[in-house]
C-alpha cells in the first residue's frame, strides 16, 4: 500500500510540475533557511472571471457558497459552489462594503463608506444597522469606521475599525459598546528610549508619537478564539488571542513567527491551522502552533498565471482543504487542491494533535522520503520520537528542524536520564576529589610547605599578569602604566586571546544558545571585534592628548587589552555551560554573561582613570567623548565608502585633464 502511495506521489508530482504547477513552494529547511519542496497546492479552477466583481475586499465561505463582498459594486455577491448560480444581497442598501462574516442566521457586512454594520437575514432582507457605540467609554470623537468583523457563537461582534489604534471594538448582539479587544502593544526602540532620557516632556510630546498599530484584518475559529493580522510588523504580525485578548500563539514559539508586513486577510481550517494572504498574492501555511508549514503563490508581473495573482484580498479554507483566493485587480477568485504531500503531512499533524503519535510517525517517515530537508517533517517526527520517550531521537530531529525549545526539552531528558544512570560514580568521583584536596592541603599545612610556581620567561609572565587585574586592578594598571609588567607583545596576544574567545562565544555555544543565527563567517566576527577595539584605543588617545590624560597611545593599547581579562578567564566557562544546561537554566547564562561583562566594564573604567590619573567626573567624560569619536569616524568613514565611485571618477577626471594638457 506505502508502494503504491509513493508511486501515486512520485506520478502526481511529475505531472504538476510539466503542467499545472505555475508557482514554487516553499517551506523552511535545515539551518532555519527558506527551501523549494515538492507542490502542496495546484490551482484546480478559477471561478467568477464573469461575475463582474469590481474591486472585491472581502471573501466568506459557509455551506458551500462564497459570499463576496463587492466593494466597487456595493453589493455581497453570493455564489453557490454546487450549482454555480449567483445571487446580489444588499444592492440597495450598501455604499462601500469591505467586510463580510457569515453565521447560521445572519449575514453581517461591515459598509465602510457608511460607517455602520448592517445586518441581512439568509434571504437577503436587512434586519438591522449597528452605527457608532453611543457608550461614553467609547469616545465621543472616536471615528467609527467598520472595515472588517467577525461574529462569536454568543453573538458578539468584533470589528476592525479603520484607523482604530485601541483594539478590535467589541459590540453585544444589539450594538451595545463592550470594550476594545486585544490591543496591539507599542513597541519602544532605542532612539525612543534615548529620547526619553534627554529630552523634555514638551520636547517628546512635539517630536514622538508612540501609538500601537492598528489591526488589519481578523478571523475566528470553531472555539471562539479571535486572529489577527497588523501590518508591518515583523515576527508578530499574526496574533492568536484567548478569552482576554492576549496572545497565546507567541507564548507557544520561542522564536518569532515567519511572516509578512504586507499581510491583508487571515483564516483557519477546521483542524485549527492558520492560513495567511499577503496582497501580492503569497499564502502562508501555518500549524496551531505558528509553525511555517508552506509558503507559495506570488504576483503575476508580466503575464497572468494560475497560481499567481495581480492584487490578493481575501482567503478562505473549505472543510476538504481547498484554498479559495479572491483577486481584487481581476476580479476573480482561483481555488487551490492540496496535493497527496501537504494532504500526508495535514494528516500526520492531526494525528499528533489527536494523540496518535504512533500512526503519526509512520506518515511522517514516509514523506521524509520526498522532502528529507523540510522542516515541518523533522518537526513532526521529533514530537513523534519524543513521545515514544525514545529523545536521542528526538533530539536529532528537533536539531534538523531547527527546533530550539522542543530541542531543549528532549536534551533535559536525555541529561535526566544520563544523571540518573551515572549518579553513583560522579558522586564517588566528587567525593574522591574533594578528599584527595583536603588531605593534600591538611598535609601540605602539617610540613609547612608553600607551593610556589616561578616563571622566568618575561613575556609568559606579562600574559599571565591578566590574573592580577582580577583582584587588584588599581594596583595592577599602575604597574602597566609604569611598564613594570605587560608589553606590545604582551597586549597583542592578550587581543589574539580576546578574539578568540569572542569568536568562541558568538559561534561556539551549543544549539540551544547558538549566537549565530545569521551564519556569520568568522571573518566577519573578527573584523567586528578589531574594528571598535582600534577605534576605540584611537579616540581614547585623541580624548586624553586633549584634557591632558597622562596614559601615552601604548600604554593606552595596553590597558585596553589587560581590562579584558574577566572576560577572557571566566567567559569560556559560560560557554561551556551552555553545553550542559537547557533553557528552563538559559538565566544562569543570560546573568553570568552580564557579570562578566559588566565586570569588564568596570575594569576597563579603572583603567581609564588610572592610566590617565582622572577623576570620576574626568574618566566618564573622556570615556563619553571618546565614543563620540568613535561614531564621528564611523560616520566620516561611510561618507567616504559611500561616494567613493565618484571620488575615484573625479580624481581619475583630473588625472586625465592633466594628462591632455601636458600634451
Amino acid at each position: 500500500m506505502k508502494k503504491q502511495i509513493v508511486l501515486i506521489f512520485l506520478i502526481l508530482t511529475i505531472l504538476a510540475f510539466s503542467s499545472n504547477s505555475t508557482f514554487l513552494t516553499y517551506t523552511i529547511g535545515q539551518n532555519n533557511k527558506w527551501k523549494i519542496t515538492q507542490d502542496a497546492y495546484l490551482v484546480s479552477e478559477i471561478i467568477l472571471d464573469d461575475a463582474g466583481l469590481y474591486y472585491p475586499e472581502d471573501m466568506y465561505l459557509k455551506d458551500g457558497k462564497l459570499y463576496i463582498a463587492d466593494s466597487g459594486n456595493a453589493r455581497i455577491l453570493v455564489y453557490d459552489l454546487k450549482t454555480r448560480e449567483t445571487t446580489e444581497i444588499g444592492s440597495w442598501s450598501l455604499f462601500t462594503p469591505t467586510g463580510v462574516f457569515v453565521d447560521d442566521n445572519y449575514i453581517y457586512v461591515a459598509d465602510i463608506g457608511m460607517s455602520e454594520v448592517v445586518i441581512f437575514d439568509k434571504e437577503g432582507n436587512e434586519v438591522k444597522r449597528i452605527g457608532k457605540p453611543k457608550s461614553i467609554l467609547f469616545g465621543q470623537y472616536t471615528k467609527f469606521k467598520p472595515k472588517k468583523l467577525v461574529v462569536d457563537k454568543r453573538g458578539n461582534l468584533y470589528i476592525v475599525s479603520e484607523g482604530s489604534l485601541d483594539g478590535i471594538i467589541q459590540l453585544d448582539r444589539n450594538g451595545e459598546f463592550l470594550g476594545y479587544f486585544g490591543a496591539n502593544k507599542v513597541r519602544i526602540t532605542a532612539l525612543d528610549k534615548f529620547i526619553d532620557l534627554f529630552y523634555s516632556k514638551e520636547q517628546k510630546e512635539r517630536i514622538l508619537t508612540r501609538a500601537p498599530k492598528p489591526y488589519y484584518n481578523l478571523a475566528i475559529d470553531n472555539k471562539g478564539l479571535i486572529y489577527t493580522i497588523t501590518q508591518k510588523e515583523h515576527g508578530d504580525a499574526i496574533k492568536k488571542h484567548n478569552t482576554l485578548g492576549n496572545n497565546i500563539l507567541y507564548l507557544s514559539r520561542l522564536d518569532s513567527m515567519v511572516d509578512e508586513a504586507n499581510f491583508v486577510d487571515i483564516t483557519v481550517d477546521k483542524d485549527g491551522r492558520i492560513f495567511a494572504l499577503t496582497e501580492t498574492g503569497l499564502i502562508y501555511e501555518y500549524d496551531q502552533e505558528g509553525n511555517l508549514i508552506f509558503s507559495f503563490g506570488g504576483r503575476a508581473i508580466a503575464y497572468d498565471k494560475n497560481g499567481l495573482f495581480s492584487v490578493a484580498s481575501s482567503i478562505e479554507v473549505d472543510d476538504e482543504g481547498r484554498i479559495y483566493v479572491l483577486d481584487r485587480e481581476k476580479g476573480i477568485v482561483q481555488i487551490f487542491n492540496p496535493t497527496i504531500y501537504a494532504t500526508l503531512i495535514h494528516k500526520a499533524l492531526n494525528l499528533y494533535i489527536q494523540g496518535k503519535y504512533l500512526e503519526s510517525k509512520s506518515i511522517w517517515q514516509d514523506v521524509l522520503k520526498y522532502d528529507g530537508f523540510s522542516s515541518v517533517i523533522h518537526n513532526g517526527l521529533g514530537k513523534a520520537y519524543f513521545q515514544e520517550g525514545k529523545y536521542k531521537e528526538a533530539a536529532l530531529h528537533f536539531k534538523v528542524a531547527y527546533n530550539k525549545r522542543e530541542y531543549s526539552d528532549a536534551f533535559w531528558e536525555i541529561r535526566n536520564q544520563f544523571l540518573q544512570e551515572n549518579m553513583k560514580i560522579i558522586l564517588i568521583i566528587l567525593f574522591l576529589l574533594l578528599a584527595f584536596f583536603e588531605i593534600g592541603g591538611r598535609i601540605l599545612k602539617k610540613k609547612n610547605i608553600k607551593l610556589k610556581i616561578q616563571i622566568k620567561n618575561k613575556l609568559l609572565n606579562d600574559i599571565l599578569y591578566l590574573k592580577n587585574l582580577l583582584r587588584h586592578p588599581i594596583d595592577s594598571f599602575y604597574y602597566l602604566r609604569k611598564g613594570t609588567h605587560g608589553s606590545v607583545l604582551s597586549a597583542s596576544i592578550i587581543y589574539a586571546l580576546f578574539v578568540l574567545v569572542v569568536v568562541f562565544d558568538y559561534m561556539g555555544r551549543s544549539f540551544i544558545f547558538n549566537l549565530n543565527t545569521s551564519e556569520r563567517s568568522v571573518g566577519y566576527v573578527v573584523l567586528s571585534i578589531i574594528a571598535p577595539v582600534m577605534l576605540w584605543v584611537f579616540s581614547n588617545y585623541l580624548v586624553s592628548s586633549i584634557n591632558e590624560g597622562r596614559g601615552t597611545l601604548k600604554n593606552i593599547y595596553i590597558f585596553t587589552a589587560y581590562s579584558a581579562a574577566p572576560y577572557i578567564i571566566f567567559q569560556p566557562f559560560i560557554i561551556l555551560l551552555t553545553y550542559v544546561l537547557t533553557y528552563n537554566e538559559s538565566f544562569l547564562i543570560s546573568f553570568g554573561s552580564f557579570f562578566v561583562i559588566s565586570w569588564t566594564i568596570i575594569v576597563l573604567f579603572i583603567g581609564v582613570k588610572e592610566t590617565h590619573d582622572y577623576h570620576l567626573k574626568g574618566t566618564i567624560g573622556s570615556i563619553l567623548y571618546s565614543i563620540v569619536w568613535i561614531l564621528v569616524i564611523v560616520l566620516v568613514f561611510s561618507i567616504v565608502y559611500m561616494l567613493w565611485d565618484q571620488i575615484f571618477e573625479t580624481v581619475y577626471g583630473i588625472i586625465q585633464e592633466v594628462l591632455y594638457r601636458v600634451r
